[in-house]
């Protein structure tokens, strides 16, 4: 299994805005193959809501999932000052691994 983390900045002033569309019934709807793992949210020192989310997905699929991904993360950019960044994550070990 792929892991997938996406980063999220949100402007403080716009968290009630984000707020309201995180909640929205309007949202993608995850693909079947998709799972979220975790979701976390911190202040970041330059006074941003700083967000990650990390996905499960197939090995095979993960192309897919990234887009699925995209079309869901692309709707919070409604929000003004909101970004976002994807990243597919490699286990440590096998990347060391592959250098040996």
């Amino acid at each position: 299994m792929a892991h997938i983390m996406i980063t999220g900045w949100t402007p403080q002033s716009k968290g009630n805005e984000m707020l309201k569309v995180s909640t929205s019934k309007d949202k993608p709807a995850y693909p079947d193959f998709i799972k979220k793992i975790q979701n976390w949210m911190v202040i970041s020192p330059d006074g941003m809501i700083k967000t990650y989310a990390v996905y499960e997905c197939p090995d095979d699929k993960i192309l897919e999932g990234m887009k699925a991904l995209g079309k869901r993360y692309t709707m919070y950019t409604q929000v003004e000052g909101y970004k976002y960044y994807p990243e597919v994550l490699f286990d440590a070990q096998e990347v060391i691994n592959m250098f040996l």
